[in-house]
């Protein structure tokens, strides 16, 4: 019995041994439809989770701050209906052609995001505007205004820019170290014709910096544990 405890300890060391951060991709595609609004996604790799809900900037008769939306699922990616929107057309797609149309991502664990691919359904403009920051797990948008942003937990605003394509592109996110959220869209603002940002999203990035236990490790702690307790009852 000896043997096998210096032989589980043996395994559970190398086994368990920290890992360098590795990036990890979710892929955001699927065929749930159009969900009612507030519904969530869950995504899993790896153990760690990520989580993504709607929001648009639709509450009010200006239009002056964010609501609930209904999350679409499709096989080129994820999209967002609010409003007044037709989910039979282009609208079920995120944009900013009226209201601003928002996904929020939410990690289980603390992430340093590294990309979001986005892909547009038609020729569109493809420019983008985002907010990463470390928020409540309990995190409410409903109300909140752009201005209330940073009092939650995130950071600056950031754009990224592109140009008018019918082909996927991976937006590289701007985003230290230690965040659980991300609030990702079309480019801030109300644009019209060919100004509009029009896509799916089909996949997102992140570094995870808490170390994830593989489930080797964790059959092996297990396998260690329950030698030392035969040795003791001997």
């Amino acid at each position: 019995m000896k043997a096998v405890a210096a032989l589980a300890a043996g395994l559970l060391a190398v086994a368990c041994l920290p890992a360098s951060a590795q990036s990890l991709t979710w892929n955001l595609t699927g065929s749930a439809g159009i969900l009612d609004a507030g519904d969530k996604l869950i995504f899993t790799k790896n153990n760690v989770t990520v989580t993504a809900d709607a929001w648009g900037y639709t509450r009010g008769s200006s239009d002056n701050a964010l609501e609930a939306a209904a999350l679409g699922q499709w096989n080129v990616g994820m999209g967002v209906v609010s409003g007044t929107e037709d989910p039979a057309g282009v609208d079920h797609q995120l944009d900013n052609e009226g209201p601003d149309e928002w996904v929020l991502f939410m990690f289980s664990t603390s992430v340093q995001v590294t990309g979001v691919t986005i892909d547009p359904y038609g020729v569109y403009d493809r420019d983008v505007t985002y907010w990463v920051g470390n928020v409540s797990s309990n995190l409410d948008l409903t109300g909140k205004t752009y201005a209330d942003l940073a009092a939650l937990g995130f950071g600056s605003e950031i754009a990224s820019f592109s140009t008018a394509s019918e082909s996927a592109r991976t937006v590289s996110i701007t985003s230290p170290g230690g965040v659980n959220a991300i609030l990702f869209g079309a480019k801030r603002g109300e644009f019209t014709g060919d100004d509009i940002d029009r896509f799916k999203i089909t996949a997102i990035s992140a570094t995870p910096l808490t170390p994830v236990p593989e489930p080797a490790c964790a059959l092996l702690g297990s396998l260690g544990a329950f030698s030392l307790l035969f040795k003791r009852r001997r």
